[in-house]
């Protein structure tokens, strides 16, 4: 069996794909909710390193059609073109190569420069806005303000890539509810996305959140409070050609042992309304027994969720 250094996270719709490492951690790593890199020093890889696991991967996924580039925000390599365009030269048909990418790198590297490691094989990133708000941005430690998020996507979308935003529901607490959601729509609308993908925000063991939590300084939101957030959220938004996507484990909810919302999924604007029918139902079916409703933060903290 050969060495390859296997990436330890990526999207959940980049399951089927070839997973290259050229970084190993995260550029930034100061994101008060996440746990991913916090004891892993960012280290990009060399070029020939990640050449020989490219050699690899072609003998673990000859049939893959896509390739996703680890770890967190790998663009920020000087020699990221060569790497992607040995990825294209060993994968000659995989129909995309996509990345995480943090906005404010984004924004640095400009369209001019993204253009160039559009032409070199990347085709889509993947990029944590978590929030609109301001305040919920400082507060989550992003790093970024809602306008440089705003910047960095639309660099991406200049240089003709595509761009998937992750919103955290629940990011602002009770106290930003619906800062939260209405801003995180206006951030959306300016950019137009191609993909929003929502995530359930957790409040994870040993990470910096639960030590504002346990602090009262941020206070979750209930199962339906979630509901009512990516509800308004939903209702400002005026992007189009996008697609919205609920992936994720975290988005479920459950009532009486049986996951009762699934999330909501869809094209923008075309099923606006139907997804906004899905929520009002699903909030209808639950208000009498909202106490007993459960999602994945409450089962989380109770054990039954054990990794996210």
């Amino acid at each position: 069996m050969f060495s390859y250094d296997f990436p330890p996270y990526r999207p959940p719709n980049e399951a089927s794909s070839a997973l290259i490492r050229a970084s190993r951690g995260c550029p930034w790593n100061k994101c008060v909710f996440c746990t991913m890199y916090k004891t892993l020093k960012f280290h990009p890889r060399s070029v020939e390193d990640v050449k020989q696991d490219i050699d690899k991967a072609v003998q673990m996924f000859p049939r893959a059609r896509a390739v996703f580039l680890a770890d967190s925000d790998s663009l920020v390599m000087k020699h990221i073109e060569d790497i992607l365009q040995y990825i294209r030269q060993r994968f000659p048909h995989a129909e995309r190569i996509t990345s995480y990418a943090r906005a404010k790198t984004l924004l640095k590297l400009g369209p001019t420069r993204l253009a160039s490691i559009k032409v070199a094989g990347l085709t889509r990133v993947h990029v944590g806005l978590e929030s609109g708000d301001a305040e919920t941005l400082a507060f989550l430690q992003k790093g970024a303000t809602p306008e440089e998020m705003i910047a960095g996507g639309k660099a991406a979308k200049d240089a003709g890539l595509e761009l998937s935003f992750y919103l955290l529901i629940g990011a602002g607490g009770r106290q930003r509810l619906r800062q939260h959601a209405v801003e995180s729509a206006r951030v959306c609308n300016a950019v137009n996305p191609d993909f929003i993908r929502l995530r359930t925000l957790i409040v994870q063991h040993g990470s910096l959140l639960e030590a504002q939590r346990n602090a009262g300084r941020y206070t979750p939101t209930s199962p339906l409070e979630k509901l009512r957030e990516v509800q308004m959220f939903v209702k400002h938004l005026t992007v189009h050609d996008c697609e919205l996507a609920s992936d994720h484990l975290t988005n479920y909810l459950w009532w009486n042992h049986q996951v009762v919302y699934h999330g909501i999924a869809g094209n923008l604007p075309e099923q606006q309304r139907e997804m906004l029918a899905v929520l009002s139902s699903t909030l209808e079916t639950l208000s009498d027994v909202e106490d007993e409703v459960l999602d994945a933060t409450l089962l989380y903290d109770q054990g039954y969720i054990s990794s996210l």
